[in-house]
């Protein structure tokens, strides 16, 4: 399964021409995303809160920015998910058709939602063990002021976060081929992705982390040509540049698309179409590799 890792590289060097469509893509979204999440007041509520003031029309504008960021968010990775599904499983199928909207996507919206509820659900139930017993620990120790006691309350705090994070990890792993189940199938599934990677747990680790370290240097790349051009912009003022790379204004249009910006989102697309390839890609080649994909003999391989 290590190979999967390699897949989504695989589909960039065998289609060039579906990444740069992918490229296109990710750039127009996040523009439009943008767009909206700032007519929608959400950086009227940036701005407000740099001030030091707030008003319950400010934070309306702000919840519904929110909205529009988590919606179109999860309307964009189906998508380009859903894409990226059918280069791996229907390599056949036109570059140009691969992104469309219809029952693929909506299934995969669905089931983004459905995944996130669990996740946070999930979550919380790790979570609270963990803070009573920090609590309990910290209450234990209250009335000592040694280091070494202070030392141990928050060594314990943080290895019960490790535990969180490894429960959320495997979790994580274990559920992994839910949405390209949900695509290859044309119909939800969520907890069949469990079945299906009993005993498998350790290869896909492999193959999913094996993926992320080699999509590090791509992020490192990104954000070293995007600096590099916001300081030209700031005119070598690397403060103003910092600014404009961690905080950009998006109290309006216009400030938000400054030039460094356009920039930025410019080097974003076209490293979104590859990062959109590494990313899904494994999932679909780890999917094809254990079960047959052709409609007439899932029924068999599933039932």
């Amino acid at each position: 399964m290590t190979e999967a890792a390699f897949a989504g590289f695989r589909l960039i060097r065998r289609e060039p021409r579906t990444i740069a469509i992918w490229a296109v893509f990710n750039l127009a979204a996040g523009m439009a995303l943008t767009a909206a999440m700032i007519q929608s007041g959400f950086g009227r509520f940036m701005g407000e809160s740099k001030a030091g003031t707030m008003s319950p029309e400010i934070m309306v504008g702000f919840l519904i920015g929110e909205g529009v960021a988590i919606v179109g968010t999860i309307l964009i990775a189906s998508i380009m998910g859903a894409a990226v599904y059918r280069a791996i499983l229907r390599p056949t199928e036109a570059p140009l058709t691969r992104l469309r909207f219809g029952g693929d996507e909506l299934r995969l919206i669905l089931l983004s939602v459905i995944v996130s509820l669990l996740f946070a659900v999930l979550s919380l139930a790790l979570f609270i063990p963990v803070a009573i017993l920090g609590v309990a620990i910290g209450s234990g120790f209250g009335h000592g002021e040694s280091v070494g006691a202070t030392a141990g309350v928050v060594l314990v705090t943080l290895l019960g976060y490790l535990l969180v994070l490894i429960g959320l990890v495997y979790f994580a792993v274990r559920l992994s081929l839910a949405g390209v189940m949900t695509f290859a199938e044309r119909r939800l599934r969520v907890f069949e992705s469990w079945r299906l990677t009993k005993g498998r747990f350790w290869p896909l680790l492999g193959a999913y982390g094996l993926a992320v370290a080699l999509m590090i240097p791509i992020y490192l790349v990104m954000t070293t040509l995007y600096f590099g051009v916001s300081v030209a912009f700031a005119g070598g003022d690397f403060s103003r540049a910092a600014s404009e790379v961690f905080q950009p204004d998006m109290t309006t249009l216009a400030a938000y698309f400054s030039p460094a910006r356009i920039a930025y989102l410019v080097f974003g697309g076209a490293v979104g179409g590859v990062l959109t390839a590494v990313t899904y890609a494994p999932a679909a080649a780890v999917y094809r590799d254990i079960a047959e994909t052709r409609p007439e003999n899932q029924a068999e391989v599933f039932s």
